[in-house]
């Protein structure tokens, strides 16, 4: 094999190495099955020569691929917990903050693209501004997320998560970004708002 690789490659089959992040690929050979051959077999022919290679750019197409990903939406909670809320009082929600891994294959490459949650927009669908940051809320009583309703009605709330990601070809190790991001919508049940009204009542009747 060594003599038919030099026969081929020319200059005693050594192969000068390749720069400095290229890799190289061997040469191909093929032969067929011929029973009219004393060998059997038709000579070898040289299909391809091999060369030095550039590494594939996975980047722009992993981004691209990101974008198509069926992500799962962001979880949202809301307390108090059973539809309904009062004015004038804080209304709290949170989500989970955790990562998602997904698979994929990018241009014959399999990868793992693991998408991060990076920032949440929250509509309290009253026509007030969204309430945007990094913080994904708390549950009662270390919230940090709530709204105040000012008047009654039946309202939705809607959290925007935007994901960040990076990605590796399946067994490599070391993660790489992504470039651009993508988003999810969750939207909760509907909420009714209701106006509490103080009432004077007679006192309870003693035993």
């Amino acid at each position: 094999m060594a003599q038919l690789c030099a026969d081929f490659l020319g200059a005693g089959g050594v192969v000068a190495p390749c720069p400095d992040g290229q890799a190289r690929t061997d040469p191909v050979l093929r032969r067929t099955v011929d029973p009219a051959s004393a060998t059997g077999f038709t000579p070898w022919n040289l299909v391809d020569v091999g060369g030095c290679t550039a590494p594939v750019d996975l980047g722009p197409a992993v981004a691209a691929e990101f974008q198509r990903l069926p992500l799962t939406p962001s979880t949202l909670s809301v307390q108090p917990p059973n539809g309904w809320t009062l004015v004038n009082i804080d209304t709290l929600a949170y989500t989970d903050d955790a990562t998602q891994t997904l698979t994929a294959t990018v241009l014959g490459t399999p990868v793992l693209i693991r998408a991060t949650p990076a920032r949440f927009a929250w509509d309290f669908g009253d026509g007030t501004d969204p309430l945007v940051g990094t913080d994904p809320g708390r549950p009662y009583p270390d919230a940090t997320i709530g709204h105040t309703y000012r008047t009654a009605g039946t309202r939705q709330i809607t959290l925007t998560t935007t994901w960040t990601a990076d990605y590796q070809p399946a067994g490599t190790g070391g993660w790489t970004p992504v470039t651009g991001t993508a988003t999810t919508v969750t939207t909760s049940p509907p909420l009714t708002v209701h106006t509490a009204r103080a009432r004077l009542v007679a006192d309870p009747l003693p035993d």
